[in-house]
């Protein structure tokens, strides 16, 4: 099939915001006297912030009652909103904006809270994209199928239509149970985490080669 729309992943992919969300987790945790560590934060990007909870609870050595987790998680977006400087990676406005352009669909799939999507996203940037899906839209965060689903079935695609854009290796596990072709970049992580991504980008313009590569064996194919 021809791929008509690209699902983009946020944090990682389109900003370089993460090292902002292990500050903030960083720091909550910090008041009550434990540590995290940032390589657990990044291998675990995609996770809901409930999901996540447990895992960091145990890396600090932590009990914390579940039924204030709300408040904690909150208080962590608030902190993460009042430190992040939000910077984009190198051409992928450009990308995004050609792929546009272009006539591709465009999803942007984040775990994120709205919220802390509109400290990073300002309104036009927000347009570039036809759909947008955040944590606060999400049954169930990645490496489950949901978020891809979802996006994939707002776009009005099918799988073999789509291709996602992540960073993270459980982003790409909730493309492929989605059923979904995955592109990874190494902007967070060593290409070593990102070895069940189908296609590997150097850069994120590299994806204009792929679009071709794929278009070039459908021809061949007729």
């Amino acid at each position: 099939m021809l791929i008509k729309g690209i699902l983009f992943d946020l944090d990682g992919v389109i900003v370089d915001t993460l090292h902002y969300h292990f500050l903030a987790w960083k720091e909550m945790f910090g008041r009550m006297g434990g540590k995290v560590q940032e390589l657990t934060v990044l291998l675990h990007e995609g996770r809901s912030s409930k999901e996540l909870m447990p895992i960091l609870l145990e890396e600090a050595g932590l009990e914390f009652p579940k039924e204030k987790w709300d408040n904690f998680i909150e208080t962590k977006r608030e902190y993460y909103r009042s430190i992040v400087n939000v910077t984009f990676y190198p051409q992928v406005i450009e990308t995004i904006t050609k792929l546009k352009k272009s006539g591709y669909k465009l999803a942007l799939i984040t775990a994120c809270a709205k919220k802390n999507m509109h400290k990073a996203l300002s309104d036009e940037h927000q347009s570039l994209f036809d759909v947008i899906v955040t944590g606060d839209d999400m049954p169930r965060g990645k490496p489950n199928p949901d978020p891809y689903e979802i996006g994939r079935d707002k776009l009005k695609l099918k799988n073999g239509e789509c291709l996602v854009v992540e960073n993270a290796p459980l982003g790409i596990l909730s493309a492929k149970a989605a059923g979904i072709t995955c592109a990874a970049v190494s902007t967070t992580l060593p290409k070593k985490y990102l070895q069940k991504a189908d296609i590997f980008l150097n850069h994120i313009e590299d994806i204009f080669k792929y679009l071709v590569s794929v278009r070039k064996v459908r021809i061949r194919r007729r």
